[in-house]
């Protein structure tokens, strides 16, 4: 993570975020910088990267000459600015391209946005995120919430919260306590006990819900997506205003939601059907 007033900067081992010190200094601070953009700090001066890593300007120069002629970051024409390059992209593109999920996935966001007039959302765990990979928009939601790569409180979010009630209560537990609760309104979950006990709602009727924990007026209904021998290794949603998900319309978002999960999951090889509970 990019943190202020830290000179020798670690990276963590992307499998165990254990410290990896054993790592060239270079690449670390080369890291570091690209880990100071953000959805909501896309283009950064030398002396915001300075002033977010600890790092004297003129040493930070050197690594952003070298990210900028691999294009990794650009100069933002006229500002003084940096942001991120068009390698990374290409190297996202690889990234999502081999993800078995995604690429069975894309169609059934098709159809059950199609199908229900909203949008269609696919996500998987990371770092105690849900982490965005694909979506299909339907309605006149703020696209902010549709976008490839967003990542959310994954206690926060339907989808989450659909693959944290199929992982170990202890593993859910430590991530939480690792990242925190990072409430994003009102109606976010901010303690263990409710969120154990909708956990265990959710294995029990086979989906999840969100009511205005991501955002204050919309809704989102989410079911886990498994892989042969029944793990489960994403979900998929729908989400949009909160009157969507009323009374009758409520029931055939939730009977849309499962019934297309079911389908991915069984193009990655798990053929049976997840018991559902309206």
């Amino acid at each position: 993570m990019c943190s202020p007033g830290r000179e020798v900067l670690v990276i963590t081992n992307a499998r165990t975020d254990e410290p990896r010190s054993y790592l060239p200094q270079a690449l670390s601070k080369g890291l570091a910088i690209l880990d100071c953009f953000s959805r909501q700090e896309q283009e950064l001066t030398a002396a915001d990267l300075s002033r977010k890593l600890g790092v004297r300007v003129s040493t930070l120069y050197r690594y952003l000459a070298v990210l900028e002629a691999e294009g990794y970051i650009e100069r933002v024409p006229g500002t003084g600015k940096y942001t991120l390059g068009l390698r990374l992209v290409e190297l996202g593109g690889v990234s999502l391209s081999r993800i078995e999920v995604r690429r069975h996935g894309q169609g059934e966001l098709e159809s059950l946005a199609d199908a229900t007039g909203l949008n269609a959302n696919l996500g998987v765990l990371y770092r105690g995120d849900t982490l965005h990979l694909a979506f299909a928009v339907r309605t006149d939601v703020d696209r902010l919430y549709s976008v490839v790569g967003r990542r959310t409180p994954a206690h926060c979010t339907a989808l989450g919260k659909a693959m944290l009630a199929y992982r170990p209560w202890d593993e859910v537990r430590s991530t939480i306590e690792r990242y925190g609760w990072r409430p994003l309104t009102p109606n976010s979950i901010r303690d263990f006990e409710r969120l154990a006990t909708e956990l265990d709602e959710i294995r029990a009727r086979g989906y999840s819900v969100d009511h205005g924990e991501v955002h204050p007026t919309n809704s989102c209904v989410a079911a886990p997506i498994r892989t042969q021998g029944g793990s489960v290794v994403a979900a998929i949603s729908v989400s949009g205003p909160s009157q969507a998900f009323q009374g009758d319309a409520y029931r055939r978002v939730v009977e849309h939601v499962t019934s297309h999960a079911d389908r991915l999951s069984l193009r990655l090889g798990y053929a049976e059907r997840t018991p559902v509970r309206i």
